[in-house]
């Protein structure tokens, strides 16, 4: 009997607590796999002059561009909005979930990394709506806490991204130290004018000017 009780209980233990982990961690998991990858992009950037980084984060930015665009339009078409459930049985919404999560993720990243070759990127760079996209992608991804919460890395990551591009008010402490640029040192102080001496009471004798 007593053999009996004890399978019982941990049948009963078996039922209350399933091993198998549910579709989002199993998800986080892949993701964190991707993420580690992406440092590989990071570090060959990282080894390279200004000007090659320039070349190779416009390739970067358009190929995101391209990944971003068509990801979005298949999830509207399909009616999935950011506080739409995750689509764990829904294959083709979860490719292009996942699509915009990882480019997400990618570009808040690089912007923090290179961010004054960003910014020249960000302004000049020929796709028309590239700007509105990835603001877009920031803001979905924010909506979406099963992946970018508060609390976690990747949503700290997206928050630090919003204040480098100024999608949202800087903290007061807020500083990029990766920023060669001269925009985030301190402003100057004041130097103060000097005082005009008074002139003494009486007459004035202008020096005569030199004939021509």
């Amino acid at each position: 009997m007593k053999q009996l009780a004890l399978r019982l209980s941990f049948l009963v233990f078996v039922l209350l607590h399933p091993s198998r982990q549910d579709p989002v961690s199993d998800y986080l998991k892949s993701f964190k796999a991707k993420r580690v990858l992406q440092q590989d992009i990071i570090k060959t950037l990282s080894s390279k002059t200004e000007v090659k980084q320039g070349e190779m984060l416009k390739l970067l930015y358009e190929a995101m561009y391209g990944v971003l665009k068509p990801a979005f339009a298949n999830l509207e078409s399909g009616g999935f909005t950011p506080s739409s459930p995750f689509p764990h049985d829904q294959p083709h919404h979860l490719d292009s979930l996942s699509l915009i999560y990882e480019n997400c993720a990618l570009f808040s990243e690089l912007c923090l990394r290179f961010p004054d070759v960003t910014d020249s990127l960000y302004r000049t760079i020929s796709l028309v709506d590239f700007t509105d996209v990835i603001k877009k992608s920031i803001t979905f991804c924010l909506g979406r806490e099963e992946v970018f919460n508060k609390e976690n890395e990747h949503g700290k990551l997206l928050n630090l991204a919003m204040q480098e591009l100024r999608l949202k008010p800087r903290d007061s402490n807020y500083i990029n130290p990766y920023r060669k640029t001269l925009s985030q040192t301190p402003e100057p102080k004041p130097v103060k004018k000097k005082e005009k001496k008074k002139n003494p009471r009486g007459p004035y004798i202008s020096k005569p000017r030199a004939e021509l």
